[in-house]
C-alpha cells in the first residue's frame, strides 16, 4: 500500500499478518518535529487513545471492535539524516492470544500514520 499524505511524505507502506501489522513512514522532516505532530495526529483519530510521547517513539491504545480486541500501537522515530525521518509502526493485540483481527490492525496502522503525514 503506498500513499501519498502531503507533500512531506516519501513513502508509506502497511503490512499485516494475523493480528499483527508493521507500518513504515518516511517523511522529509526533522526527528525533533514528530512528537508535537503526533499530538496534533491524536486528535484526528478518536478511537486511538495517546498514551504517551517521547523523542524517539509514541504509544497508542485503540479500544476493542467487532472485529478485534483492541491492540497496542508504538510508533518508533530515527533520523534517516538531517531532514528525513522514518517512523515505524507497530501494532500488537491486547489479548495476546489473538490469531485474527479481519485487517483491522492493518487499517489501524494506515490510518494513524496518514493522521501523521498530514500534521507535518
Amino acid at each position: 500500500m503506498t500513499n501519498m499524505g502531503n507533500a512531506k511524505t516519501l513513502s508509506l507502506e502497511v503490512t499485516s499478518k494475523r493480528a499483527r501489522g508493521r507500518g513504515e513512514l518516511v517523511v522529509s522532516a526533522p526527528m525533533a518535529a514528530l512528537p508535537p505532530a503526533v499530538e496534533r495526529a491524536a486528535l484526528r483519530v478518536p478511537k486511538m487513545s495517546l498514551t504517551g510521547v517521547w523523542m524517539d517513539r509514541a504509544e497508542f491504545s485503540v479500544g476493542m471492535t467487532w472485529k478485534s480486541y483492541g491492540s497496542n500501537i508504538v510508533l518508533s522515530f530515527a533520523p534517516i539524516d538531517a531532514g528525513t525521518t522514518r517512523v515505524l509502526a507497530t501494532s500488537a493485540p491486547a489479548v495476546p492470544t489473538t490469531l485474527t483481527d479481519w485487517g483491522q490492525s492493518k487499517a489501524d496502522l494506515a490510518e494513524i500514520l496518514n493522521a501523521v503525514a498530514a500534521e507535518l
